[in-house]
């Protein structure tokens, strides 16, 4: 199973704050496993993001939990869902480069 560096600091080293986690499930896993797993933590799922993984929030003492439910592939934080194409950026219009720029 990989863990991420947070998720494994959480596991190890929980604090009072609610993490926001993206956990992928092996094929064969149940995901009723994972809810109750989460609800029992004091957390939600969020939603299903497909790939078989799930968008959960749990206390972060809740972690240690997540990660010794049987079926569990990947635990990250929620941080992998936040990168997204930035649409302030202009196509380029045949101007300068940002290398001529530096010049």
């Amino acid at each position: 199973m990989y863990l991420s560096h947070p998720v494994r600091r959480m596991r190890d080293d929980p604090g009072e704050e609610t993490a926001a986690l993206v956990v992928e499930l092996a094929d064969d896993a149940e995901p009723s496993e994972l809810r109750d797993t989460v609800a029992d933590a004091g957390g939600e799922l969020v939603d299903e993001i497909g790939f078989d993984c799930w968008l959960v929030r749990v206390p972060e003492a809740g972690v240690a939990d997540l990660c010794s439910l049987p079926g569990v592939v990947r635990i990250e934080t929620d941080a992998t869902l936040e990168y997204a194409v930035d649409e302030t950026v202009e196509p380029d219009g045949g101007g300068e480069s940002a290398v001529d720029d530096a010049e």
